[in-house]
């Protein structure tokens, strides 16, 4: 059984190290991409761990494999945001939750080894310490399948949607299983660590098998704005023709919770040909980017129209579909490269 452990443990973590290897050469290309070879580095870890158990390693080793193993659901779940949360900007508190994953067990071990006790001996500190720390991990991952859902239809390209969407599916099922059945349920089935490795060895084949089917970066690609003249294709088709008079002339993307599934019902056209249209020929690979062109072009206008000063930016965002300031505001300054404060007194200055 331990040979079998062995093996697979080591093909798991041979595939990861291929991963970071590949994936390190575009480091500077993406957040996502970072976040992910970190979250092998600690999957290693963890792995690891299950490879030197039968052993007894140096005190060193013990604490990294401990830190692997307590910062894989946080950083898995920053994973997850920056793969398909792209209307998220990922700020300083997303770090923060992160870090309580490892900060929480590490401040306790910290404690009991300086002070030179054991918080066993304090049953009901213990049980909050512990069970409050599984809490968050569950919470976190959780939350990462739900993220997946939300934006599960914004990403235009579909192969890609569906690899995106497998990476994170398959890496949630895992953590959410060690984490109940071993830290949770405290379960001692003998071939539980060769399930466990043999699990994780099929997952990470099938990642990286998927992975890089595509490219080494196509899931980490970066979030950039769409600066396409898209009138200069209305006359292609009559669909595509129908898709940019439904924005321009009755102005759709104002519609609060448009998707591009009732978009597509509007109109009658299949979901999968609409995606093929906007992703194809209008070079958008993401529906809110489609959406947030024209929600940004009309603040544009808007905002150059001296008798518009008085009125709020809030207010223009809002009424062209934004749902925040914040995200209006990312996304302004992602195609303008100022604010919209900043935008309009400019316009204004030149008048």
């Amino acid at each position: 059984m331990n040979n079998l452990v062995d093996f697979f443990s080591i093909v798991s973590i041979s595939q990861m190290l291929m991963a970071i290897a590949l994936l390190a050469s575009h480091w500077g290309k993406a957040q996502s991409l970072r976040l992910y070879v970190l979250f092998m580095a600690c999957a290693i870890l963890h792995v690891s761990d299950l490879l030197l158990e039968p052993q007894d390693p140096p005190a060193i080793f013990n604490l990294l494999f401990y830190a692997g193993n307590n910062a894989l659901p946080g950083i898995f779940w920053l994973v997850s945001l920056s793969i398909f949360g792209e209307q998220i900007q990922i700020k300083r508190w997303h770090y923060v939750i992160a870090s309580l994953t490892l900060l929480i067990p590490m401040s306790v071990l910290s404690l009991e080894t300086l002070f030179s006790f054991s918080l066993q001996d304090f049953d009901a500190i213990a049980g909050l310490a512990r069970y409050g720390a599984l809490a968050l991990e569950l919470t976190l991952v959780v939350h990462a399948l739900v993220t997946v859902g939300k934006y599960w239809d914004s990403d235009l390209v579909q192969r890609r949607r569906y690899i995106r969407g497998g990476v994170i599916g398959a890496a949630a099922l895992y953590i959410f299983l060690v984490i109940v059945i071993e830290q949770l349920l405290k379960l001692t089935w003998p071939g539980l660590a060769l399930l466990e490795v043999l699990s994780l060895t099929l997952i990470v084949s099938c990642v990286n098998l998927s992975l890089f089917q595509l490219s080494s970066t196509s899931i980490f690609e970066p979030h950039q704005t769409q600066r396409v003249e898209i009138e200069a294709h209305s006359i292609a088709s009559p669909e595509l023709n129908g898709i940019v008079n439904a924005m321009e002339q009755d102005k759709l993307y104002r519609q609060e919770g448009l998707t591009i599934t009732l978009f597509a019902k509007t109109l009658g056209i299949h979901e999968y040909k609409l995606r093929a249209l906007i992703n194809g020929e209008l070079s958008f690979r993401n529906f809110n980017d489609f959406l947030n062109h024209y929600r940004i072009d009309e603040v544009t206008k808007m905002l150059a129209i001296k008798h518009q000063k008085p009125l709020p930016v809030l207010t223009l965002a809002l009424e062209s579909g934004f749902r925040s300031l914040s995200s209006f505001n990312k996304a302004f300054k992602d195609k303008h490269g100022v604010t919209p404060t900043e935008y309009r007194k400019r316009a204004h200055k030149a008048d």
